[in-house]
Formats: structure tokens, sequence, C-alpha cells
């Protein structure tokens, strides 16, 4: 794995949740550009194991397969663009704050 040493010691928990994040991105964004629904279903399945896992539940819930045999793929769109109206609130904000402490550009 090629993402092995940025877990150090001298990496910051804001420096490694960002890592973890373009991880998350870039699997993301490579299943997309395959249009292969084998890795698309591939990703969606891990990516939800991998952060159950995280709840402490170590049962393998989500085998990976083929975005034409997960279910109800509309609620999971529904949820996940929940959470990113959420987290494009939390990003607006963060930029006001900025701009009100005199950071960053006023147009935004």
């Amino acid at each position: 794995m090629k993402n092995e040493e940025v877990v150090s010691p001298a990496c910051s928990k804001i420096q490694l949740a960002g890592k973890c994040l373009t991880i998350i991105g870039n699997m993301a964004r490579r299943a997309v550009r395959s249009q292969d629904p084998g890795h698309m279903g591939y990703v969606l399945q891990e990516l939800s194991q991998v952060l159950l896992e995280r709840t402490g539940c170590e049962e393998r819930l989500f085998e990976p397969v083929s975005v034409d045999e997960i279910g109800d793929l509309a609620a999971l769109y529904e949820e996940l663009d929940f959470a990113d109206g959420g987290s494009q609130s939390m990003a607006a904000e963060a930029r006001q704050k900025a701009r009100c402490r005199g950071f960053g550009p006023a147009g935004g």
C-alpha cells in the first residue's frame, strides 16, 4: 500500500484525517471514471465496511459486489446528499468566519 508512510507519530490528527478523506476521494473518483459496475460497487461496499468497522463491529456486513447487486441505491444517494449538504454548510460557515477575521477573499 502506498499510503502506509502517512501513519507516523509526527502526523497530526488534522493531517491524518485530511489524508483519509483524500484517499476516499481518490477511490470515489477512480470508480466514477471507470464506469465499471464492479469497481463502483467495490468502492461503495468497501468504504461502508471500513467505516462500519470503525464503530467496533468486526462482522463483515458489506461484501464487494457490483452496483447492480446493491439494494436501494436511491436511499444511499439521498443519505449521502444530505451529508454533503451539511458538509457544504460547514464549509460556507468556516469561510464566513475566516472573512470576518480578515482572512481569505471577500468574494469567497
